[in-house]
């Protein structure tokens, strides 16, 4: 323990002054064996995460230093400092203060250290002392995630859109009509949740796995393109499209020894919404690397299933009037986004007649 006494008769604790010095050190692009250091002293005790939070709150970083800080750990910290400011109008009360340092290096910092960099890692926990001190001014910081999971972020799509969002570790994830995924990231795991739908990640590279959890299934990614679709019945589809991915069942209590199953690019993997038995399929019906853009190549389908397809995208839905039909093989590309043009397109290739009506476009025989 410091002897030293801040404001108020507060003396600082080791634990700040370490934090305060993992901050100066943390400021410099880190080596692997620096940040497998600072993980351990981090999960050494909720009081170091504390520390670390209060000392990051009041840091005075260039925004690069703390962006670099923030990306390697996967959150974000709230900062009182900025560069051109002093103090903060949280509160009248909430006031960064300088104070004067001695000359003892803190006890975790690397050798080599300069005194100014000493001083300010000293100088840094004085406030966040005071910050510790003075919270109840600023009732609406929030809690440090060092402490608690990462929070998720939803990611939705409506009838006829398909949308491509940006994750905060730079992957991405395309959404399919009517899909909705939940995406939860923190500073050692990256998690995904599909609800409903369908969607394409494309996993940026990062230490981190990518888990992605569909129906009775968790699909993980290290890097690379996989498609993951879900209809109300649970029964799921994998599409790997580039990279490498596994699939295994969902920890349960009935089944906590499930063997990971490779998956191969471009060969189906489905698994039903009961037990997890997955199977591939060596030859599907459909190409649908394309589907972001609306595209899918069939060898053969039945009419009515591509009109269902068709129809998920679909404002004004086609409709067959004779139902035999949907009987007919249709082969082909289709661009299902287009309504109209499609329709156009399936009365042409069977020689149908188009009536468009309120309740829909109507096809039926010549």
């Amino acid at each position: 323990m410091s002897d030293e006494e801040w404001p108020a008769g507060k003396a600082s604790s080791s634990t700040d002054l370490e934090a305060a010095a993992w901050c100066f050190r943390l400021k410099e692009t880190p080596t692997e064996a620096l940040l497998a250091e600072f993980q351990s002293w981090i999960d050494a005790s909720k009081t170091n995460a504390e520390a670390f939070a209060n000392a990051m709150l009041v840091a005075p970083m260039k925004p690069a230093e703390r962006e670099r800080i923030e990306q390697f750990l996967g959150q974000s910290f709230p900062a009182l400092y900025r560069p051109d400011r002093k103090t903060r109008a949280g509160s009248s009360g909430a006031t960064i203060h300088a104070f004067p340092a001695n000359d003892r290096a803190p006890p975790v910092a690397p050798a080599g250290t300069s005194r100014t960099g000493r001083r300010w890692a000293t100088g840094a926990i004085a406030a966040a002392a005071m910050v510790a001190l003075t919270v109840g001014l600023l009732p609406e910081s929030p809690l440090p995630s060092l402490l608690s999971p990462a929070r998720a972020e939803t990611y939705a799509t409506g009838h006829g859109d398909i949308r491509r969002f940006t994750l905060t570790d730079g992957s991405l994830v395309t959404l399919d009509t009517d899909s909705r995924v939940e995406v939860a990231i923190d500073r050692s795991k990256r998690r995904a949740l599909l609800r409903q739908g369908r969607a394409r990640f494309v996993v940026a590279a990062d230490p981190r796995p990518f888990t992605i959890q569909a129906g009775n299934g968790h699909v993980v990614a290290a890097e690379g393109a996989i498609d993951v679709g879900m209809d109300g019945n649970a029964h799921v589809e994998l599409r790997l499209r580039s990279g490498s991915a596994s699939v295994k069942a969902r920890d349960t209590s009935t089944n906590r020894q499930s063997q990971s199953m490779p998956l191969t690019i471009d060969h189906p993997v489905l698994y039903a919404g009961g037990d997890f038995a997955p199977r591939v399929v060596t030859a599907p019906t459909a190409d649908t690397r394309d589907w972001p853009t609306g595209w899918v190549e069939y060898r053969t389908i039945p009419l009515g299933e591509l009109i269902r397809e068709a129809n998920r995208y679909a404002k004004t839905p086609i409709i067959l009037d004779d139902p035999k039909l949907a009987n007919l093989t249709a082969s082909g590309r289709f661009q299902l986004t287009e309504t109209d043009r499609f329709a156009s397109r399936i009365a042409e290739l069977f020689r149908l007649r188009i009536s468009r009506r309120a309740d829909g476009i109507h096809l039926r025989p010549q």
